[in-house]
């Protein structure tokens, strides 16, 4: 069996290659700039492109299954070349946002309802994972932790049940080495339900520091958030923070009933990620 990852450059994409090589499973990766990713040399790696379908051409030779993330406004040349290639089955990083309503309407969940869309009309065989809010998320804190100790949000009462990037890895391996999962759409989410403020909380009870919140108003968070993220992506983190207020997202078991074992917890993520926070990792890639 030969796996292509799609996405090996992202945290969930990453996971899911070093799960596919724990289960000896042969891998390929893709990326527009294949030198600049961090995998083992044992993973073989193709520059390609996502707005031009024919760049797989290489990469797909011989490939069973293919883990997709792919962010595309047109899906469908790409889903064509898979086929094509006779790529026996996808599993799709989709998104919890596709179940909500009016998620055709939504920018998050339009994206993703295309991906999926253009999977399901292509006749192969499929699986669709649906995580909500990821944990590694809480990593765009990591600048203003290290600098001063807080972090600036405009609704720190939002809530969320966060996931651990290899949770989802987690499932993505199984689907990609076994037909158990075909035709499956599972919702993923962490085992607990966190507000933002409870979120920085834990950070700072991992790290061993006091950490403090500083309420924005939209405008302020707006103009922060700018600097790093294109517009629509600011008007979507705002809006979701703002409709997570009092919320009570849902709990799935999913996690647990695919793979046998408890979800892990906001506070085994930052446990593994404990470095962002201490600085460490940024003095490791000066």
């Amino acid at each position: 069996m030969s796996v292509l990852v799609v996405g090996a450059s992202g945290a969930v994409g990453g996971a899911v290659a070093e799960g596919l090589l724990e289960q000896q499973v042969e891998v390929r990766a893709t990326s527009r700039s294949p030198e600049k990713l961090a995998l083992p040399a044992s993973v073989q790696t193709f520059a390609a492109d996502l707005d031009d379908p024919t760049s797989f051409a290489d990469a797909l030779v011989g490939v069973d299954r293919v883990f997709l993330y792919a962010d595309l406004s047109a899906p469908t040349p790409l889903v064509a070349t898979l086929a094509a290639a006779h790529v026996r089955h996808i599993v799709v990083l989709s998104s919890s946002a596709v179940t909500q309503p009016a998620a055709a309407e939504d920018f998050n969940g339009a994206r993703f309802l295309r991906v999926e869309r253009a999977v399901k009309d292509s006749g192969l065989a499929y699986t669709f994972l649906r995580p909500g809010g990821f944990a590694s998320n809480a990593a765009r804190w990591s600048w203003s932790i290290t600098r001063d100790g807080d972090v600036p949000l405009p609704y720190p009462e939002a809530v969320q049940a966060p996931i651990h990037e290899k949770d989802i890895a987690d499932v993505a391996v199984i689907a990609l080495t076994s037909d158990a999962l075909i035709g499956q759409s599972p919702s993923l989410s962490g085992p607990e339900r966190l507000t933002l403020r409870q979120q920085v909380e834990t950070i700072g009870d991992v790290i061993g520091r006091t950490l403090s919140v500083t309420e924005l108003t939209e405008a302020e968070s707006a103009a922060m958030l700018s600097r790093h993220v294109p517009e629509v992506w600011v008007r979507q983190i705002i809006k979701d923070w703002r409709d997570a207020v009092g919320a009570t997202p849902p709990l799935s078991d999913e996690y647990t009933r695919i793979t046998g074992k408890p979800s892990r917890t906001f506070r085994r993520w930052v446990e593994d990620h404990k470095g962002l926070f201490q600085g460490e990792d940024s003095r490791r890639r000066r």
